[in-house]
């Protein structure tokens, strides 16, 4: 039973590997930045929001959607944030 070997499982055929995409430039660290200017830009419309409610000129529920939208995205954001740290704790823990 030591003879019997299974050939091809874990190479793929001639041909056919892995296939990647061009890089285009943009790494991990620029689509994180884009998503806390974001986060930014949704943070200061609500703030303009509230502003505009105190004033009189928008009504309480656009002033409560503004705030929502920031507020699902700051959590969306510190929940990636703590993922990627505990990534790197992950690797840093690493032997080789």
């Amino acid at each position: 039973m030591s003879d019997m070997k299974i050939i091809g499982v874990l190479t793929p055929p001639p041909g056919e590997g892995v296939k990647q995409k061009p890089s285009s430039g943009e790494g991990f660290g620029k689509l994180l930045g884009d998503a806390l200017d974001k986060v930014n830009e949704l943070d200061r419309e609500s703030n303009r929001s509230v502003a505009e409610l105190l004033e009189g000129k928008t009504d309480v529920h656009e002033a409560m959607v503004a705030m929502q939208k920031v507020d699902l995205s700051m959590r969306l954001l510190m929940t990636v944030r703590n993922k990627v740290i505990e990534a790197y704790k992950e690797i840093m823990h690493m032997q080789f």
